[in-house]
């Protein structure tokens, strides 16, 4: 499989992904501002760009929201076929006098129907699904406005109550760049209380750890000890306090327990962070962390598994340090379906003069193809996109439910641009997707729950299902799994209240949906 990889990288005869926005439909623009003629950032300047896939009136097709910062957002209906319409309920969710930067989207309710968080400069939006026929703004109703420069956000059920609670994170910069007061941007913890409001409880997590001037923010079950606990990216240019791991601890402490161990477990890098990718990238069973810095090294913090993490990013090539890098959006997903997680990094360019505010120069961004031995190598810039574009926001979905994962890229002050997955040439690899659905004291949409796929050549892959990561990004809530030429021997899925269920004998090349009592692919039967 390798031969023949690097014989596709070195024939350059073909691509991997094809730039297939206009052929799509996808022609929204983004729009924003950052002072270039200051000697920094200023209040008024937005770093956010930002996309959300869902399929919220529930076809079977995910379907794609895209955050414009100035310009008015865009909801597309996907219709198969790799086409897209502008939804007839764009203009609920356009919100064409707020800035926004980003949407996550999650069935906060449990009804059955994917809502929407949209990520503002200002108060953010939360719009609720009404079964696929329209979007209404709940926002004071449930109490999630928070009023700051949001860059990101995420769902997930830290007390396991069976509804989604929501973190926010907040960048600097507000009301000024050189805040005396850091509490006017701090980041939120909102508890979901099961009757369409949520209560504020960043104070189960302290207070100065919530003041860093936040890009990123995912939960994820780090410790394997099936509760969520919670990472968050900061940028050091404001109150470079590092970044912040909470492990979730249970029940007490007045209300719930969490532990700042973010030094203890070697998570408290302090860089300029954008963005965040989470997955177990080297296949040993444990969650990993890769995010983005700007000028210096990006860092690929490794799990250990004893509770703690060592940055590996310049063993495993995937430092990207240039001096002119400034790293945004990032993912980790197998482009190739041979089993192991490449990583995608958006990128933009810094101008020479360190300082200035001109980072939004076109630059290379980076796809890292993972060489299943605890290392990357960088694919050729040209099999996976026409040229440098000042790259910032990144999501990815199976958007033609062909097998091959899909990406979005959000340009700054330009657009989005939609990549299709068209394969390695003459490569032909087994896959397997999945989508969830709760029920039973697990929210509707499962987040958290581990899949894991065994395969019959030794190969056991992880994943976990969330809601929110890369930078302002809400990726496909599916979990998919490639599979090269091997098939499945096993598959075990870890709900979040210890319930596991296994499958054994299922079919490959398929899409199936597990839930709380059985697991049915597409043209298939119960399992």
């Amino acid at each position: 499989m390798f031969a023949a990889l690097l014989l596709f990288f070195l024939l350059g005869d073909s691509i991997l992904f094809s730039d297939v926005s206009q052929s799509a439909g996808i022609s929204a623009t983004h729009r924003a501002i950052w002072n270039e003629d200051a000697p920094g950032p200023y209040p008024d300047g937005y770093l956010a760009a930002g996309s959300g896939w869902a399929d919220y009136d529930n076809d079977g097709w995910v379907d794609l929201f895209v955050a414009g910062n100035l310009a008015p957002n865009a909801l597309y209906r996907n219709l198969g076929a790799g086409e897209f319409v502008v939804s007839p309920h764009n203009h609920q969710l356009q919100l064409p006098d707020i800035p926004s930067g980003g949407a996550v989207w999650a069935d906060y309710d449990n009804d059955g129907w994917r809502d929407l968080y949209v990520l503002n400069m200002g108060a953010n939006t939360l719009f609720r699904n009404l079964a696929g026929e329209g979007f209404v703004d709940v926002t004071l109703a449930a109490g999630v406005g928070d009023n700051g420069k949001t860059s990101s956000a995420a769902w997930g059920d830290y007390d396991e109550d069976g509804w989604l609670d929501l973190y926010v994170t907040n960048w600097a910069c507000l009301p000024e760049c050189e805040p005396s007061d850091f509490s006017q941007s701090r980041d939120t913890l909102y508890h979901n209380n099961g009757d369409g409001t949520f209560t504020d409880v960043s104070g189960l997590l302290g207070f100065e750890a919530l003041l860093g001037a936040g890009f990123a923010v995912s939960w994820l079950d780090y410790d394997d000890d099936r509760d969520l606990d919670l990472y968050v990216v900061n940028d050091k240019a404001v109150n470079a306090l590092g970044n912040v791991l909470w492990r979730n601890d249970g029940a007490g402490c007045a209300g719930w327990c969490f532990r700042n161990v973010s030094a203890l477990a070697g998570a408290d890098t302090i860089v300029h962070g954008m963005g965040l990718a989470v997955g177990d990238y080297d296949n040993d069973g444990d969650i990993d962390l890769y995010f983005s810095n700007m000028v210096r090294s990006m860092a690929l913090l490794e799990n250990r598994g004893d509770g703690r993490f060592g940055d590996v990013a310049e063993r495993a090539g995937v430092a990207y340090h240039t001096g002119e890098a400034v790293g945004w959006g990032t993912s980790f997903f197998d482009y190739d379906n041979d089993g192991w997680l490449d990583l995608y990094l958006a990128a933009t360019g810094i101008s020479p003069i360190y300082g200035k505010a001109g980072m939004h120069y076109a630059y290379p961004d980076r796809l890292y193809h993972n060489q299943a031995g605890g290392g990357f190598r960088a694919v050729p810039g040209e099999l996976f996109s026409a040229a440098a574009e000042p790259s910032m926001g990144f999501s990815s979905a199976d958007f033609d439910r062909d097998g091959r994962i899909d990406y979005l890229l959000t340009i700054w002050d330009s657009g989005h641009r939609l990549y299709q997955n068209v394969g390695v040439a003459g490569l032909v690899n087994n896959w397997i997707a999945f989508d969830l659905q709760g029920g039973d004291g697990v929210d509707r949409d499962a987040i958290g729950t581990r899949v894991i796929v065994e395969t019959d050549d030794g190969l056991r892959q992880l994943r976990e299902l969330k809601s929110g990561s890369s930078l302002g990004a809400g990726e496909e809530l599916a979990l998919h799994f490639g599979l090269g030429e091997s098939e499945i021997r096993r598959v075990i899925v870890s709900w979040l209240d210890g319930l596991v269920h296994e499958y054994s004998q299922l079919p490959i090349n398929q899409r199936c949906l597990i839930t709380r009592v059985t697991m049915q692919c597409a043209g298939g039967s119960d399992t």
